[in-house]
């Protein structure tokens, strides 16, 4: 299998030359032993993060982060080992990722360490899984001003919040009902 990039500000056009070209399309192997589709892309300081229903990558030039990726010139670094949801877009919070699994019932936090320069993910549904379990989150929405916040929506028309205040440690999901439902 192969993937495919188009060349940089022609989103149809796939030609490549010989010997290739900078604003060549991109053509490539996958990067991981499982072929997996990918999800979406999110660019980042670190470099393009790359999600697939099994996990997360960081796609940058090789070398170093500040170079271009191109035909000849491509890194790409497996970072969180648990995939994305194909419906439910990544979140991102400064350089913070909030994503929700491929399953659709638990949101993770996918945190850029600057030191290593590489992502880690934590579960921050665990302390509120009574509000996740059996159910899926459909869409999603953030609300930073006034009050940080991140609302979303289940399969079964319920509304969750999530506070979410990084520098404060606080993490805090709550229920919203109504004589309906949400869309």
């Amino acid at each position: 299998d192969t993937y495919f990039m188009s060349k940089p500000g022609a989103y149809t056009n796939f030609d490549s030359a010989f010997p290739t070209n900078d604003s060549d399309s991109i053509i490539g192997t996958p990067w991981a032993q499982q072929v997996d589709g990918i999800q979406f892309l999110l660019p980042m300081p670190g470099g393009l993060v790359v999600f697939t229903g099994d996990g997360a990558w960081q796609v940058t030039g090789a070398g170093s982060n500040n170079i271009a990726i191109t035909p000849a010139n491509q890194n790409a670094n497996p970072q969180a080992q648990i995939g994305c949801n194909a419906q439910v877009p990544p979140l991102a919070i400064n350089y913070d990722i909030l994503y929700v699994q491929s399953k659709g019932s638990i949101v993770r936090d996918l945190v850029y360490n600057f030191y290593f320069n590489i992502y880690t993910s934590s579960d921050i549904t665990i302390l509120s899984s009574h509000l996740f379990t059996g159910y899926q989150i459909e869409q999603w929405a953030y609300a930073e001003e006034p009050f940080k916040l991140i609302w979303a929506v289940r399969n079964d028309g319920v509304l969750l919040c999530l506070t979410y205040l990084k520098d404060q440690d606080v993490y805090a999901w709550s229920r919203h009902d109504t004589d309906g439902l949400f869309m």
